[in-house]
């Protein structure tokens, strides 16, 4: 810089303070960018065989203050300001939760756990002013484990291949983060706020707004998208009065609307919480909470949640409340969400992955299906939907038919109604999906099962624990390459068209008639309803 155009204000200033100490202490190359709160200094990758071109990251950047003391269960609070270059070279704390055979798989359970964990991560080809478009993940781990800083996750190929900028964020989990006490305990909203977890997504939401274009983003153009309930997440955030105008498209991923606590069950949840911690529903009990030991929350959240009679999640967002005041579905119905491009899908066999190492799958019959299924509906439905997907395949063992099942009453079904009630609500587009691709790994049992497609959509088979839940089959950078192609010209276009997808057919757009969907595995070919008979065997 010369005097000419030299700094004009503090702020400035204090960006060329910034960068003689990023050039001082990381190297004359260590990307800076100046966020809502201060300067943040990160990483550069080199472009290297696999990437075409340099990447910048920053890895652990507050978005809200520490959940210590009494923010534990409160709304997420703006992060205190800084003035000096921050270091964002190391992953932040993620939230505090039980341990997950999943998670270690993943790569991501060496990771430090505490209060600092509402921290994002960015990957961009350069803290620039290009204004990019920006993809923002949100994780799955059914609302209980997991984190934006898993190598699965790593947004260093979208960045590099595809020109845009990725955010992976930190919510609060379980009890932390869906914990809703206002019913039970008169008071209890001085010092419990309903769905932080929600409240999370969003102020990181709000912060990818405010601070996206300082590191080459575009904030008129972001798409958030996730897994599991990550994609729960993405449903939930279209009720969100919150959530409006932060995000201009969405992905959804094995993750629809469905996954919404009515106050009934909230209140169930949190009453079987208190029970773990032998605690009573008093105004005094609430108050310790913010206090009491973080081991003894998630040893409590996780019992809550294992406790939960009929299956499905325990704690996930809850209606009826402020920040969620109406079901999605009946949101997004009413136009709430028009004008927002959709791209949804599952994996054709999601719940081999819950199945696979079951004991119990093995001596399940005909009757022990319907009574699984009458958990969730009265015993004359139960009984005409497991009579009909017995009479589909006659010759099918009953363990395969209640995969089958089990994946359309979770999966396929949910996510049907959130495109059909997109469709009633004038969604800019839809466009839907199915991963086939069948992993070799463990003798084949996990077929095509949930979250298998990840590493394909990042296209990061290289990642630790990848190849032993994925396989080793020649066929996968292919399909990496046609969804990763698909996923950033979604992002771009609100059309998975139009980066050309190598040995891709034309995807069409989804309609609540012929339902056509991109089928993706070692071959790829669109279908127009597949199983349509089996899922109008459903309560609409």
């Amino acid at each position: 810089s010369t005097p000419e155009n030299g700094p004009k204000n503090d702020d400035e200033r204090r960006c060329w303070r910034t960068a003689r100490t990023s050039h001082r202490l990381w190297g004359m190359h260590a990307p800076v960018a100046l966020t809502r709160s201060g300067p943040v200094i990160g990483t550069l990758l080199p472009a290297d065989e696999s990437h075409s071109a340099d990447v910048a990251r920053f890895r652990g950047i507050p978005f809200a203050q520490s959940i210590a003391g009494a923010n534990r269960f409160r709304a997420p609070q703006r992060e205190h300001a800084w003035t000096e270059a921050r270091d964002c070279n190391a992953w932040g704390d993620i939230c505090p939760q039980v341990a997950s055979a999943m998670e270690k798989m993943l790569g991501s359970s060496k990771i430090a756990a505490g209060d600092d964990c509402l921290n994002l991560n960015v990957w961009t080809p350069a803290a620039d002013d290009a204004r990019r478009p920006v993809m923002v993940w949100i994780h799955g781990g059914a609302y209980v484990t997991g984190t934006g800083a898993t190598p699965w996750y790593d947004g260093q190929r979208f960045a590099s291949n595809h020109d845009v900028v990725v955010v992976t964020l930190n919510y609060r989990l379980g009890a932390l983060g869906y914990l809703d006490l206002t019913r039970l305990v008169p008071g209890a909203a001085d010092a419990i706020t309903p769905n932080c977890g929600l409240l999370d997504q969003i102020a990181a939401l709000e912060w990818t707004q405010e601070c996206i274009s300082a590191f080459g983003g575009d904030p008129s153009n972001v798409t958030v998208f996730g897994e599991s309930a990550g994609a729960m997440s993405v449903g939930a955030l279209f009720g969100a009065p919150g959530a409006a105008g932060l995000f201009h498209r969405a992905i959804l991923q094995s993750g629809a609307a469905a996954n919404i606590s009515s106050p009934a069950k909230a209140d169930r949840t949190a009453t079987l919480f208190l029970k773990a911690l032998d605690l009573a529903p008093t105004v005094e009990s609430v108050s310790s909470l913010a206090t009491l030991n973080i081991d003894a929350i998630i040893q409590a959240s996780g019992a809550a949640d294992s406790a939960i009679s009929g299956g499905g999640l325990g704690w996930q967002p809850t209606t009826a409340t402020s920040s969620l005041p109406h079901h999605p579905l009946d949101v997004v119905a009413a136009g709430g969400r028009a004008g927002i491009d959709v791209l949804f899908g599952t994996t054709r066999e999601e719940m081999r992955l819950f199945t696979a190492f079951d004991p119990s799958i093995a001596s399940l019959d005909h009757d022990r299906i319907v009574a699984r299924l009458s958990q969730s509906f009265d015993e004359a439905r139960a009984r005409s939907v497991a009579d009909g997907y017995a009479t589909d395949a006659p010759d099918r063992a009953a363990a395969e038919t209640w995969v089958e099942i089990a994946t359309d009453q979770v999966f396929r079904w949910p996510a049907n109604q959130l495109a059909s009630a997109l469709s009633t609500g004038r969604a800019n587009s839809l466009w839907a999906y199915e991963f086939t691709y069948q992993s070799p790994a463990f003798g084949g049992v996990l077929g095509a099962c949930h979250a298998l497609e990840i590493p394909f959509v990042f296209d990061n088979l290289h990642q630790r624990g990848v190849e032993m839940f994925t396989g080793s089959n020649p066929e996968r950078q292919g399909i990496a390459d046609i969804l990763h192609h698909a996923w950033a010209s979604f992002a771009r276009h609100g059309n998975p068209n139009i980066v050309a997808s190598p040995k891709a057919p034309e995807w069409f757009a989804w309609t609540p008639t012929e339902r056509p969907t991109f089928t993706i595995g070692v071959n790829a070919e669109m279908v127009n309803d597949p199983r349509g008979e089996a899922l109008r065997r459903w309560p609409q």
